[in-house]
């Protein structure tokens, strides 16, 4: 069972948002019945682990995967699960005696590799009474305390593109939510502004925070679109547009634009972009319902999705533009209510996710013959081919399913792709119940389990 104070801290994770996501969670880990299925469904036969070995040898670095840990604390491991390093020792999940509780989460790479931030929290049988957010190398050495309270509780974290400091969201004493910057050295950290929900991205060069807070305009006469300036100070200019039906801003990765959705004088929506000083410098399409949308790493396209209402519902469609041309359109996938998509860190390809149900071909699929549906599948669109494949079915675990409402914010902290963009990290339940971390080649081939854990989060580099 876990601990009820473990429980309060994993809920803050739906904080900030109006959106809900309902994934119900089943013991279930598969792959398609197109790729051969080992028994246990954690595994990968020894002549394909080879043959993956020597394969990333000879490519560019696999880098490292952080994840939580059952016990709750941190932890990275190589691709292949072989080498475990603890980065945190002592959570505690299960007290007695009159002891605290102690656990850590939410790891988040620096853009450079070299460091981890995380939260440790501390608490009693019912709730978290010290939350403190710590940077640390990957060995767990050199571990800093950037920031403790008693009272505010930090659920997410976002890195600064130059690795030294760290911008996190966190309940706010005075009602809603707060984003605050924070130095990776430590010492004091800055309230940047609040806001309820709250979404933001960094500019490339580490100067400026484009930052989204209130929803829509149409809903919310609130809702702001804000450039805040960050150079010893915290400079606020809220910017004369009115937000759509989007959550997560996107600066461009060269830095000279933003992708933005904006309400027109009439109502209509449109993805935008904005210029360094935020103004709109071009309409790349018109949009009805809901929009997330994410850079592709070059810079030069990008991916978007939106709801479609049709006769038999509301549909997801995933599509992909060439901002220079942007009539010039391409739509990978419709029909289905398409939860997130991640960005291969070299562009080359998209991995998606897609609620996948019951019925003769997704039993098939199983590993575990007795449950009635398969919870998630991963697809991957290869831009050079054209082609989409379904590289796996999972359940994902309850901190997994956390992410997906918030994945165009989440997409700007951290991948689940390796460096090499060769593989995916994934966070599922396995075939005895409990929550795994697996890897999974972007080709297709049977998920491999490397570890006991909650959640994962691949290294950039």
């Amino acid at each position: 069972m876990i601990p009820k104070w473990k429980g309060l801290v994993a809920a803050l994770a739906l904080m900030g948002s109006l959106l809900a996501c309902s994934v119900s969670t089943l013991p279930i880990l598969s792959t398609p019945s197109s790729v051969p299925t080992p028994a246990t469904g954690a595994t990968e036969s020894p002549t394909n682990t080879a043959t993956q070995a020597q394969g990333r040898q000879a490519g560019s670095s696999t880098g490292l995967i952080a994840f939580v840990g059952l016990d709750g604390n941190v932890y990275t491991t190589d691709s292949e699960g072989q080498h475990h390093t603890p980065v945190t020792v002592d959570a505690l999940v299960r007290p007695s005696g009159g002891q605290p509780g102690r656990i850590y989460q939410f790891p988040t790479w620096s853009p450079d590799g070299q460091r981890l931030a995380f939260m440790r929290f501390i608490g009693d049988t019912t709730s978290a009474t010290q939350s403190t957010l710590m940077a640390s190398t990957v060995d767990g050495k050199n571990q800093v305390e950037a920031f403790t309270s008693q009272d505010t509780a930090p659920f997410y974290l976002f890195w600064s593109p130059d690795s030294q400091k760290i911008t996190f969201l966190a309940n706010n004493p005075g009602g809603g939510l707060a984003l605050y910057l924070a130095a990776a050295s430590g010492g004091d950290s800055k309230l940047v502004s609040t806001g309820q929900p709250y979404y933001w991205d960094w500019s490339p060069d580490n100067r400026t925070l484009i930052i989204h807070t209130g929803g829509d305009a149409t809903s919310n006469p609130d809702a702001r679109l804000a450039l805040v300036e960050i150079d010893g100070s915290v400079v606020k200019n809220e910017l004369d547009l009115k937000p759509g039906l989007f959550q997560a801003p996107a600066w461009s990765p060269a830095g000279a634009s933003m992708a933005l959705t904006t309400l027109d004088e009439t109502g209509g929506q449109a993805l935008v972009l904005a210029g360094q000083d935020g103004k709109v410098t071009q309409t790349l399409t018109q949009l009805d319902g809901p929009v997330a949308f994410s850079w592709s790493p070059q810079g030069g396209r990008l991916a978007y999705t939106s709801l479609i209402p049709g006769k038999s519902g509301t549909t997801s469609s995933l599509v992909l533009m060439d901002t220079a041309n942007p009539d010039q359109k391409k739509e990978i996938g419709q029909g289905g209510d398409l939860l997130a998509f991640f960005w291969s860190p070299d562009g080359s390809k998209i991995a998606y996710f897609v609620p996948t149900g019951s019925g003769p071909q997704a039993s098939d699929r199983l590993v575990a013959q007795n449950s009635p549906q398969v919870n998630l599948a991963v697809d991957v669109y290869d831009l050079a081919s054209g082609q989409t494949q379904q590289i796996a079915t999972f359940a994902p675990t309850d901190s997994f399913n956390e992410v997906l409402p918030f994945y165009d914010q989440y997409q700007r902290s951290g991948t689940i792709w390796s460096p090499d963009s060769r593989s995916l990290v994934l966070a599922g339940v396995n075939t005895g119940g409990a929550d795994a971390i697996f890897v999974v080649d972007a080709a297709g081939g049977p998920l491999h389990k490397v570890a006991d854990g909650e959640v994962a989060f691949w290294s950039w580099k």
